[in-house]
């Protein structure tokens, strides 16, 4: 398979209004912590009391055996105290990089692909491009408006933000104008619990007074708290996402979170629907999807020493391009565009 095979792969990824899912791996190349990093943070920052030492100690034990944050946390039975910590102390974390990212955007000093991502899908007669993060930053929000796109994350536009009971578009001259729709399902830095069942969206780089981050952590909560507003609605609006998308092009996504895996694995199932992969590391979860149930029009794109690996359904154990960087979106755009 030559290069040429590959940029057609790439551009039928592209046509018929995509689906966009982003992992932490599309935030990284912009300064956003690593999971590993942000593991270093909260081992290094989080104070416990004796109540809660013990089950903190059981999962620093676990990450220092090998486990990724999610796998160290998911069987633990934390107290919510120290839920409360970990929930703050990754807001910090992440809130610092995302916080530079906003204050060079003003500047122009920072280039975001993904902005040209989106203005390139939208030169269709496509009204709506979803994109779907598991991301708390606020990348995509700032990819659109470098390149002056309309997006909405379901709240009200304004400095306090609250989200109505149906969903917002924006019109001109009677027209429903093209819009980005940011369908953020672990939460965003910007939200915040002020009381118990509301939650609002507030444009600050602080925590409120008497507020909460509205941000869903890993562990065995992570499943409860989606049960509640407004990430039930998220998760269900991102589900009829999926169950009507002709494509996915997902970005540095590692298909490890149960929220967005499951219902990708059945619309691939019910219409071969082109799907594209791009990624530092491609995880063993992604080859697998790939290789068992994207059907026959994937791309599988990740870095190797020489340049690209690229993962086809002609070549599912992965064949060496000449041509570097095409698992970078930047790359992955030399292709499309």
């Amino acid at each position: 398979m030559d290069n040429n095979a590959i940029a057609k792969l790439a551009q039928t990824c592209c046509e018929n209004n995509p689906a966009i899912i982003l992992g932490s791996g599309a935030s990284m190349p912009h300064g956003l912590p690593s999971m590993g990093a942000l593991q270093k943070h909260l081992k290094d920052n989080i104070k416990t009391d004796n109540k809660e030492e013990e089950a903190w100690s059981s999962v620093c034990n676990a990450l220092d055996s090998g486990d990724h944050l999610e796998k160290a946390m998911e069987d633990k039975n934390l107290p919510p105290a120290l839920l409360q910590k970990i929930v703050q102390e990754t807001w910090k974390c992440v809130n610092e990089a995302d916080h530079k990212i906003f204050l060079q955007s003003i500047k122009g000093g920072v280039k975001l692909p993904l902005g040209d991502l989106l203005r390139h899908l939208l030169r269709t007669n496509n009204h709506t491009i979803n994109v779907i993060t598991t991301n708390y930053d606020r990348v995509a929000e700032y990819a659109c408006n470098v390149c002056r796109l309309l997006y909405s994350t379901g709240f009200t536009p304004g400095y306090v933000q609250h989200r109505p009971s149906t969903p917002i578009t924006f019109q001109r001259s009677g027209k429903t104008e093209q819009t980005i729709r940011i369908w953020k399902v672990h939460g965003s830095l910007d939200w915040f619990s002020i009381e118990e069942g509301q939650v609002l969206s507030a444009q600050v780089f602080d925590i409120p007074d008497n507020a909460k981050p509205a941000i869903v952590t890993p562990g065995i909560r992570k499943y409860e708290e989606t049960h509640n507003e407004p990430f039930r609605s998220i998760i269900s609006g991102v589900d009829d996402v999926f169950k009507q998308a002709n494509g996915f092009i997902c970005i540095g996504f590692g298909f490890r979170d149960k929220h967005i895996v499951p219902k990708l694995l059945e619309r691939c199932r019910d219409k071969a629907v082109p799907v594209a992969v791009i990624a530092h590391t491609l995880t063993d979860e992604a080859k697998k999807f790939l290789r068992n149930n994207a059907g026959k029009k994937y791309l599988g794109l990740e870095m190797t020493n020489n340049g690209t690996r690229a993962f086809t359904e002609e070549t599912p154990d992965g064949i060496e391009l000449d041509k570097p960087d095409l698992w970078a979106l930047n790359g992955f755009l030399s292709l499309v565009l």
